[in-house]
C-alpha cells in the first residue's frame, strides 16, 4: 500500500511539473513576442534620431545647403545602407527623386525689445535674424510578430526636428 500511494505521489508530481512547463510557456509566449515587436520599434526610433543628428550636423556645417534635397538624401542612403528600418522623408522616399522641402523659418527681432516673431520670409534689414530649418522623417517597420495591442504591421513612425543654422 504505501508503495502504491509513493507511486502515484511522484506520479501527480510528475503531472504537475508538466502542467506547469505547459502553462508557463502559453503565458511567455505573448511577452517575448512582445518584447521582440517593442526592440524593433527602439532600434527604428533610434536610427530615425540617428537621421536627424546626421542632417543637424550637415545643417550646421553647411548652412546655404541645409534645404538641399540631393545631399540630404546622399546622407539617408548612407543610413539606409547600414540599417535595416528603412528611414525615409515624409513622401516615402530616400533619394533625390523626392517631392520633400525641408521647411526655413526666420525668428525676427528688434532690440532691446525680446519679443520674435516667426516667419516665412527673412526679416527686415533692421532685425535680429535667427535662421531654422526643420526635417521630418518617416519610417515603416514591418513588426516581426503583430500582436492585437494596436500595433499594426506594418507600423509607420514619423519624427520631425528643428535646429537653427544662422
Amino acid at each position: 500500500m504505501y508503495l502504491t500511494l509513493h507511486k502515484l505521489r511522484r506520479h501527480i508530481r510528475a503531472s504537475i511539473t508538466v502542467e506547469m512547463a505547459l502553462t508557463a510557456s502559453l503565458a511567455l509566449l505573448p511577452l517575448f513576442a512582445g518584447g521582440a515587436d517593442f526592440v524593433t520599434l527602439v532600434a527604428a526610433r533610434s536610427q530615425m534620431n540617428a537621421a536627424l543628428n546626421a542632417f543637424y550636423a550637415f545643417a550646421w556645417n553647411n548652412p546655404g545647403q541645409a534645404t538641399n534635397t540631393t545631399q540630404l538624401a546622399a546622407i539617408l542612403t548612407q543610413i539606409n545602407n547600414h540599417s535595416l528600418p528603412q528611414v525615409t522623408f515624409p513622401d516615402g522616399k530616400a533619394d533625390n527623386t523626392t517631392t520633400y522641402q525641408p521647411q526655413l523659418s526666420y525668428l525676427c527681432s528688434q532690440p532691446p525689445s525680446t519679443t520674435q516673431t516667426t516667419q516665412s520670409t527673412a526679416c527686415p534689414s533692421q532685425d535680429l535674424q535667427q535662421t531654422l530649418v526643420t526635417y521630418n522623417l518617416a519610417a515603416t517597420i514591418k513588426l516581426p510578430v503583430p500582436l492585437p495591442l494596436g500595433l499594426t504591421s506594418p507600423y509607420a513612425m514619423s519624427t520631425s526636428g528643428q535646429i537653427e543654422i544662422q
